[in-house]
C-alpha cells in the first residue's frame, strides 16, 4: 500500500464518520411534530408549558445538533437511586449512541448552591449533565420508545427532582470531530512509518 492510498483510506474513513456523526436527515415537519406531541397527552408528569416549549423547540428545527442540559437530585436512599439511574442510562444511552448522541459532560455536585438569583427551592442539585443529540429528529425518534416505558420509570423512580432544557447553538473545545480526526491521522502516520512508504 502506497502513501497516497494510506491517506486516501484515512480521508474516506473520516468522511464516513463525519456523515454518521453530523447526519443529513431532513428537518422535521409540523405533522411529525404533532404526532410526537400526542405522546404527552396522557402524561400527567408534563405541564402544558413544558409540552408547548418542546413543540416550539421541535418546530424551530435547524437541522443541527444540540445539547440537553440536565440538573438532577437523587431520591433517598441514594445507593438504590443510583442503581435505578444506571439501569435507565444503559438502555437510553444505548439508543442515543446508535444515533451519534453521547454525554458531553457529567459531574456530581461538590456542595449546595453557591449562587442563585430569584430561585425558589432549586437548591441541593446532586449532579449535572449535558447530552449531545445529533438532531431534533433523533430526539423525536427516541421519545416514543422512552416516554412511559419501563426504563423511563426507572429514571423517575431514581429522581427527587430534575430540570432539563435544550441548548443550541453550543460549542465544546475538542470533541469527537477533532479526536476522531487525530486518531485516524495517527493510525495513518504509523502505517506510513511501518510500511516505510
Amino acid at each position: 500500500m502506497g502513501a497516497a492510498m494510506i491517506w486516501i483510506t484515512a480521508a474516506v474513513t473520516y468522511a464516513l464518520f463525519w456523515c454518521w456523526y453530523v447526519g443529513f436527515k431532513k428537518k422535521v415537519t409540523p405533522a411529525e411534530v404533532e404526532a410526537t406531541m400526542r405522546l404527552f397527552n396522557d402524561d400527567e408528569g408534563w405541564t402544558n408549558a413544558q409540552t408547548e416549549n418542546l413543540r416550539k423547540f421541535l418546530l424551530a428545527d435547524d437541522g443541527r445538533d444540540f445539547v440537553m442540559v440536565n440538573l438532577l437530585h437523587l431520591r433517598s436512599p441514594k445507593r438504590e437511586a443510583r442503581k435505578n439511574l444506571a439501569r435507565y442510562q444503559k438502555i437510553f444511552l444505548g439508543a442515543l449512541l446508535r444515533r451519534a448522541g453521547h454525554p458531553v459532560m457529567i459531574a456530581n455536585a461538590a456542595s449546595g448552591n453557591v449562587e442563585d438569583v430569584a430561585c425558589n427551592d432549586f437548591d441541593n442539585w446532586g449532579a449535572a449533565g449535558m447530552i449531545r443529540y445529533r438532531s431534533r429528529r433523533d430526539l423525536m425518534e427516541i421519545l416514543p420508545a422512552t416516554v412511559g416505558s419501563e426504563h423511563h420509570n426507572l429514571k423517575l423512580a431514581s429522581l427527587e427532582k430534575t430540570f432539563a432544557f435544550p441548548a443550541s447553538p453550543w460549542f465544546i473545545a475538542g470533541g469527537p470531530r477533532i479526536v476522531v480526526a487525530l486518531a485516524i491521522a495517527l493510525v495513518a502516520a504509523l502505517a506510513h512509518i511501518a510500511l516505510g512508504v
